[in-house]
């Protein structure tokens, strides 16, 4: 009897101890289960039961912050301490691994959208464009030779646009464009475009001086037989022909086909100076058809130059 009395006590005293442990700093860490408001989606697991043993009770509650910042050491089991914050504003979500960032946060920029209209009304085939009018955003095919420091056939023939000249014109800060209209078999044209690629003194062509000066110069061969789109030959031909080393495009389409361009822009031998802020016309330049007088190209290089100050 003595004997079993015995073994009673020894039993009582081994629960007592074990129910005794879950009071001591040595106890399980979940007691701190919240992590700093700055953790990322990991913040939620922080001082978890794995981030403390039950003999010191030292949880590390802020160890599974989120991407956005870490958490300092958690607080003793006892007390349920929490991880302070660390991280960024989208920590406290974990949505986002760089902690919340908004886009452009990288310094990007944002594309300027191009200017709306008022747009210029269409010229018709024997008219001319509206000086004050915001061009729309016309495309075309052909060379986009926008350092013009080669001949337009070396770069890829591929599509160029008004939108294209702008978006180039924010990255560049440059400030002017002349836009030269011309027909394969004009005489005026043909004259218009050997001074473009006429090269000077210094060694540099016409055209390219322009560019060179802070300018963009855009050749467009509206047609071949004074109504229909020209083709790649033939611009290949008028670029090779003329040396041209400036931006030279064409309608996009099949041969045969009325061309766009001079039903928008107008007859041949003409040029548009144009602000590549506002896409709006600054000045209409008309040249002369016959090959005898002052040609459209010449004169629009002129005002460039009076332009840009060079």
């Amino acid at each position: 009897m003595r004997r079993d009395i015995s073994a009673f006590l020894v039993s009582l005293a081994a629960v007592s101890v074990a129910c005794s442990g879950s009071s001591t700093p040595g106890s399980p860490a979940s007691a701190g289960s919240s992590s700093g408001s700055g953790g990322g989606s990991g913040g939620s697991n922080a001082g978890s039961s794995s981030g403390g043993s039950s003999s010191t009770g030292g949880a590390a509650a802020g160890n599974d912050a989120g991407a956005g910042g870490s958490g300092s050491s958690g607080g003793t089991a006892s007390s349920g301490s929490t991880g302070s914050s660390g991280g960024g504003s989208g920590g406290s979500s974990g949505s986002s691994a760089d902690g919340g960032s908004s886009p452009g946060a990288d310094g990007s920029t944002t594309t300027a959208a191009y200017p709306s209209g008022p747009y210029c009304t269409a010229a018709g085939s024997s008219g001319h464009l509206a000086v004050g009018c915001v061009l729309p955003n016309t495309s075309w095919i052909g060379y986009d030779d926008e350092a013009a420091n080669a001949l337009a056939t070396t770069e890829p023939y591929a599509a160029y646009s008004l939108g294209d000249a702008f978006s180039n014109a924010r990255k560049s800060g440059k400030r002017y464009a002349m836009l030269n209209v011309a027909e394969f078999d004009c005489p005026g044209c043909q004259k218009s475009a050997g001074e473009l690629g006429a090269v000077g003194d210094s060694g540099v062509s016409a055209g390219a001086a322009v560019v060179q000066a802070g300018g963009v110069v855009i050749e467009v061969l509206e047609t071949a037989g004074f109504v229909d789109i020209a083709t790649e030959a033939d611009l290949q031909s008028w670029v090779s022909k003329y040396s041209l080393m400036v931006t030279t495009v064409e309608d996009p389409g099949a041969s045969g086909t009325p061309s766009p361009s001079l039903a928008f822009f107008g007859q041949r031998e003409q040029a548009y100076i144009i602000d590549l802020t506002t896409m709006k016309i600054l000045q209409y330049i008309d040249g002369d058809i016959t090959g005898v007088g002052a040609t459209s190209g010449g004169l629009a290089m002129t005002a460039m130059h009076q332009l840009l100050g060079k």
